[in-house]
């Protein structure tokens, strides 16, 4: 997937760092979201899937150093890489204010996977596996999409900056 051996190249080594935090980040958040759609109470695993996601969303951007604060900080020359980069790779979450709107544009990404786990809950026990699941695979699966996102725009800021090493 994405992961590099050690090369003893400093960006390479932070980039991979970030990864795996990023990636500790969406297990994390999976785990929460799986163990939220065991609960029987109406609404709330949704709720709390939405909370997760955004969550989920803004810590993979911190791990990579794009959340908009981390950006605002930057010198203007970096600044400047690391908001064209985003528009170069058309990055949907990377460098972005993460709000509830764009969540709601992630979960009709995942649409009917995340549909189906909030159905398949109702079902007793076999059902309440599935959605579990199912809702933690959704939640993997869109969380390893941004990290890949993330990746891109990092590596453009490098290219970008000149300092890609071949």
């Amino acid at each position: 997937m994405l992961k590099r051996e050690t090369s003893g190249d400093a960006a390479a080594d932070a980039l991979e760092r970030a990864v795996e935090e990023a990636r500790r980040a969406v297990r994390r958040r999976a785990a929460l979201s799986a163990g939220m759609s065991l609960v029987p109470v109406p609404g709330l695993d949704a709720a709390a899937d939405a909370a997760a996601l955004l969550d989920m969303m803004r810590a993979v951007n911190d791990a990579f150093r794009l959340s908009p604060e981390q950006i605002a900080r930057l010198d203007t020359e970096r600044r400047v890489a690391t908001m064209r980069a985003v528009d170069m790779t058309g990055a949907l979450f990377a460098g972005r204010v993460v709000s509830q709107g764009l969540v709601l544009v992630a979960l009709k990404q995942l649409g009917l996977r995340w549909a189906g786990s909030k159905t398949a809950k109702w079902i007793p026990v076999a059902g309440q596996t599935a959605a579990a699941a199912l809702s933690y695979a959704a939640f993997c699966r869109l969380g390893d999409a941004h990290i890949a996102e993330c990746v891109a725009v990092r590596e453009r800021v490098t290219a970008l900056l000149g300092h890609e090493r071949r």
